[in-house]
Formats: C-alpha cells, structure tokens, sequence
C-alpha cells in the first residue's frame, strides 16, 4: 500500500471536515431552523400552508409538484406549489367540492363537487376548468385510472359509481354499489377499483366490465381507502372502529387489521418507503403504517380536524387538509436507510448514495443553508474526495452495492 504523506493525511483531513459538515447538521450552523423536524429525525410538519375555507379532498401531481385541494366552504381548489409551500392559484368549481385527485399523464385535475352533483374537470397547465360532468347524487370521492383514462367518483346519495371517460369528459357507466360509498381508490395493476360503504364493506369493481366482482367486509364505517398496486394490497380506514383494514387484492380477503388513531378518515400511500398514511379527526394527527409490517411507526400531531390526506413518491412529502384551521399540513417523511456493512470493503460502514445525498439536502433546509452555499460546499467536497481518490478505498470488483455494478 502506498505510504500517506503529509499532503494527502492533510486532504483525508480535509475531506472528512468538509463530510461531517455536510451530513450532519451541527448546533452551532444550524441558527434559527427555518422548519420543524422531529428530535429523532422522524417524520414530522414542515411547513403550515393557509388555504380556502374547510379543505377536505387534497391530491398531489409529482411530475409538476403541484398539491390539489378541495376547499369545501370556499366552492373553490387552492393549488399548492410544492418546492415554495405556496398557494400560487385558486380555482372556482363547484358547489362544496370534497373528493380532488390527478391524473398526471393528462395533467387534468378532478373535483368532485358534492352541493352540485358534478365532477369539475380542470387543466392542469391553465389552471382553468375545462369541462363540469353532471354525475350522481351528492358526489363526494374520485380516483383516477392512468392507464385506462377512466376516472371513478361516488355518489353518496345515490350510492353509485359514476364511471367517466378523461377524453370526452362523459359518464360511460354507472354501478351500483353498497350504501353511501364515499373514499375510492384505484390498482392501475389489476384494473380493480376499491370503494368505502359508508354504511358498510367494500366493493370491489372491475374495471373491464364495470360490474361488481367482489364485496369485503371490513370495519365499522369505512371512510377513506388507498391501494398498493405492487403488493396488490388495499387500505381502508374504519372511522368507527379506529383501525384500518388490509384487505389482499387477490382473494378479496381481510388480510389484517392495524390499531390507528380516533376516528380515521383519509387514507394515502406511499411507494417510496411503502407507508400508509392515515387522518384521525378525533386526535388530530397522522399514524403512519409500515406496509410490510402492517404496524404504526410514527404518529404526527397536525391541525384541527384532519380530514384528506396525499402523498408525493417523488419528495416524500405528505399533505394533509386541516378541516378546522383551513390549513394543510406538510410532513416530511424522509427515513433514513440503515447503513449496511457489504462484504469485501475492509469492514468499513458504507450508506447508499441516494441516502447520503437525501440527508445531506435536508441536513442544509434545516440549517438555512442557501441552495448556492449547499452547491459550493457539495463541490468543494467532491474535488477533495477526487484528489483522494476514493474509488481506491471501495474497488468496483469487490463492492456489492448495485449502483457500482
């Protein structure tokens, strides 16, 4: 092995003061934290975003970072601009919108409107409604299918599925379902859409034929519903029994049933670190499910009243509507993978790039770092690991990590 000279011990020492600086966030470069992070580096509020009056149906577009919500008490959508935490429009729809959600391949945006038995449709580009569908009675969730460009929305009153074709804006089909059907979700995989029975169980659509293949008894006035179309698994939040149940998509079967909250309400999830995240209106809060282990992981205190709940895959920002404080909170969920020991480095501790880039961004948001001060110093680290010559330390032959295949 090459002996150290004092030059390059100076640049190893150099190098790993420019490491800890970035990585870890440090008291003393920290100042006044410009947002709200858990001790532990947790989940938690970020950011607090006023909009209209009592929002309640909230959907997020990750390809333009545009957050939807439904502001029932207004008749109108504030659209949040997800880099800044800023409402850059408001959109006016109809009578009592509830249900919002996005369809990111057309860029079109979907309010079910519940005070005017219509679905307003709004361009995503424009920020203007395009076409108003008159539906059911009383309408009150929406979801989207991106492959097939049908778009699903429940009529309480009426306790159907009104089923909309996205390229003429006309209700195709409509399927009865059980009674006050109110969250629904879509697996884009099997071409299934999940609906919430107020009054009891869940339907089970297929998308093919429009009929109803399947109804799953669940818990005590199902409310909100999301779907993991990778595991096939459906998620539904029971207001009266405070747990949510899982329900396997291949069976039609209650696979399990997790403890949440008080009075769960919405429901959303996340691919990236497969969560599920649940609104509890009676504890305010947010309990968040680890989808392999069907258990709660984390519980954020947000506004009065929580109602609708979205999830970014691509930030890993959460957006919850606060009924009560006409508010959204903003949750970062950022978890951070365990270092992992690969075989042949010489025993040394290695994380993953992305981990190491994702905490290093957040380490500098939190600080109140700019984003040119964060580049200078993410730079000034890269040209002291080249000098180095790192890649030395860690031979592409031996190390293990698929990125260095």
């Amino acid at each position: 092995m090459r002996a150290r000279t004092p030059m390059r011990l100076l640049l190893i020492l150099l190098a790993g003061t420019f490491a800890f600086l970035l990585v870890v966030p440090v008291a003393v470069l920290r100042g006044p934290p410009s947002i709200s992070r858990a001790a532990d580096g947790g989940p938690a509020v970020v950011a607090t975003v006023a909009v209209g009056s009592s929002p309640t149906g909230v959907a997020v577009n990750p390809t333009t970072n545009r957050i939807y919500v439904a502001n029932w008490g207004s008749n109108n959508v504030s659209i949040i601009d997800g880099a800044s935490n800023t409402v850059v429009a408001s959109v006016a729809v109809g009578t009592h919108p509830r249900g919002v959600a996005v369809d990111p391949s057309t860029n079109r945006v979907y309010v079910a409107d519940y005070g005017g038995n219509t679905v307003s449709v709004i361009d995503g580009t424009s920020n203007a409604v395009v076409a108003s569908v008159a539906v059911g009675s009383t309408p009150y969730g929406v979801a989207v299918n991106p492959s097939t460009n049908r778009v699903y929305a429940t009529n309480h009153s009426s306790s159907t599925v009104s089923v909309i074709d996205g390229a003429s804006n006309a209700v195709v089909a409509t399927v009865a379902v059980g009674s006050n059907p109110e969250g629904v979700a879509v697996n884009p995989s099997t071409n299934r859409i999940y609906v919430a029975n107020q009054g009891g169980g869940v339907s089970v659509i297929d998308g093919a034929s429009d009929t109803v293949a399947a109804s799953v008894a669940v818990g005590g006035s199902p409310e909100g519903v999301a779907v993991n179309p990778s595991t096939n698994r459906a998620y539904v939040a029971n207001f009266w029994d405070n747990n949510v149940s899982v329900i396997d998509g291949a069976s039609d079967t209650v696979a399990a049933s997790v403890a949440v909250g008080s009075a769960p309400l919405g429901v959303a999830f996340n691919p990236t670190p497969n969560r599920i995240y649940v609104t509890n209106v009676g504890s305010s809060n947010v309990s968040i499910i680890d989808g392999a282990s069907n258990t709660v992981v984390a519980s954020v205190p947000v506004g009065g009243n929580p109602q609708g709940v979205a999830a970014n895959p691509t930030t890993n920002r959460i957006y919850v509507t606060n009924m009560g404080d006409h508010t959204v909170s903003v949750i970062q969920d950022l978890p951070i993978p365990t270092p992992t020991r690969p075989p042949g480095v010489g025993g040394k501790v290695m994380l993953p790039p992305a981990a190491i880039a994702a905490e290093s961004r957040a380490s500098a948001e939190e600080s109140g770092w700019s984003a040119g001060a964060y580049a200078a110093l993410a730079v000034a680290l890269s040209a002291a690991f080249a000098a180095l010559g790192v890649r030395r330390w860690y031979p592409r032959r031996r190390c293990h990590n698929p990125r260095d295949k």
